[in-house]
């Protein structure tokens, strides 16, 4: 299935019974130069990040620094979200529980990435709007386990400074160092200076992967304790050992306390009827035993990470390929399916997603034009704002049409619906292919809208 789906390379191990018994990589780390991606081959981890940052937490209430519920702002004065009631009553617990009503809001991040630092993460929780109450609907917000990650950091540094450095140095102290991660980092520098990190594939509107930066991946930066981590196969296997000890080393040193680890996976809000959000993971079962995970998905890296503690059996996918959850999900399930002796189904499964797959690359033929009709485009050639997105150009080049943040730059490409109408223009490229733009006149003057249904921001005319 890699080579099927076209996936540059994978790694997978196994842990079982408080040891690695398998840890092996396919494929390449870079198509280029046909290097292999082995388990030592740094990658991205994307969101299996936030259960790294409340294990973090989990270490400093075992030293008495803080409570699940003790108020954000009693920990960092200046913390703010819209509502100012909230602002006063907002825990860290609920800072990383999914469960406060705050919507994903990452084209934020994506479009004003190189200019945000973490102090910037955390005050921009200032205009977060709750639109349900506590505890009533499941809603990711990586900018709110950011700054739950950068004012442990804080806390734990006793004398605050800069943000991004306090929370690197208390994840290092506190958790990476006493685990053995040694190849675990936020560090781009580091990583760049290694040279041999896996390439990151990132999705073309085509649904094809194709190579990217590691600026890109710098988008992750802002929310680095909610996404932003580069590790190895085996440094996740050393973590997930630790998991399945109860927060203990293989030598017996706790990393944390078993009672603060356990609170991470105590379910807070449901995400379905099988399955609900902890503190940085996802908990529900299989064939009656409980089942912990986490995916993560960075512009170029995708990764799963799962494991059942009754059973003492984990398991780390990681690939350099966007979007490839299907993919990581179906290897979780194979060894499921192999360890329970359960009947294969997963071989059924793949086979429709690939089919799936090819049905929508060829909808996509159809319906995508790479032509853009230039009369219809050159009245929105521009620059334009939107108050949460900032400000935006429109540029034409060699017959192509071009949307530029400043910080990334793509083609723009004609859309077609079913009546073979055009409807609206996609990103062509990473970091955000797919995404649906729309070039509108409104009483006379050109708008930009990006996005659809809630998640859309409006762009105007820069005067």
């Amino acid at each position: 299935y890699l080579e099927k789906l076209e996936i540059p390379g994978a790694v997978v191990g196994i842990v079982q019974d408080g040891e690695v018994v398998y840890a092996k990589g396919f494929g390449v780390a870079d198509p280029a130069t046909g290097r292999a991606l082995t388990p030592a081959t740094p990658m991205m981890i994307g969101s299996v990040s936030k259960s790294l940052t409340t294990l973090l937490m989990g270490t400093l209430v075992d030293d008495g620094l803080m409570t699940w519920d003790t108020p954000a702002v009693e920990l960092f004065p200046d913390f703010r979200v819209l509502d100012p009631e909230l602002s006063e009553t907002i825990t860290m617990r609920n800072l990383v529980c999914a469960c406060t009503g705050v919507p994903r809001r990452d084209l934020e991040l994506a479009f004003n990435f190189r200019d945000m630092t973490a102090e910037d993460t955390v005050a921009s929780l200032a205009d977060f709007e709750f639109f349900t109450d506590f505890g009533e609907a499941f809603q990711y917000s990586n900018q709110m386990v950011g700054a739950a990650g950068y004012i442990a950091g804080q806390t734990a540094a006793g004398q605050p400074g800069d943000m991004m450095t306090d929370y690197a140095a208390a994840l290092q102290e506190r958790v990476l160092d006493p685990i053995g991660m040694t190849d675990t980092t936020i560090d781009f520098d580091a990583i760049r200076a290694r040279g041999d990190y896996a390439i990151p594939h990132g999705m073309l509107v085509t649904s094809e992967l194709a190579p990217i930066g590691l600026e890109v991946e710098e988008f992750l930066l802002p929310i680095a304790p909610a996404g932003g981590l580069w590790s190895t196969l085996d440094d996740m296997l050393k973590y997930m050992i630790v998991q399945l000890n109860d927060g203990a080393t293989p030598d017996g040193a706790q990393v944390v306390s078993t009672e603060n680890l356990l609170e991470t996976r105590q379910p807070q809000i449901a995400i379905n009827a099988d399955t609900s959000y902890g503190l940085g993971w996802m908990v529900g079962d299989y064939k009656q035993q409980p089942l912990v995970s986490h995916g993560g998905n960075s512009l170029g890296f995708s990764t799963e990470f799962t494991f059942l503690p009754e059973a003492d059996l984990g398991v780390v996918v990681i690939t350099n390929g966007q979007g490839t959850n299907m993919y990581n999900g179906a290897i979780v399930a194979k060894l499921l399916e192999l360890v329970f002796e359960q009947p294969d189904e997963i071989t059924q499964n793949m086979e429709f997603y690939l089919q799936r797959l090819a049905e929508q690359r060829t909808e996509n033929e159809t319906k995508l034009l790479d032509q853009v009709d230039m009369a219809a485009v050159t009245p929105f050639v521009g620059v334009y704002v939107n108050d949460a997105l900032g400000e935006i150009a429109i540029t034409l080049e060699d017959d192509e049409v071009f949307f530029d943040t400043g910080d990334f730059r793509t083609a723009l490409l004609p859309y077609l619906d079913d009546d073979g109408n055009l409807y609206r223009y996609v990103f062509a490229s990473p970091p955000l292919a797919g995404l649906t733009v729309q070039l509108l006149e409104e009483g006379g003057a050109p708008v930009i809208v990006v996005g659809e249904g809630a998640v859309s921001y409006r762009f105007a005319p820069v005067e």
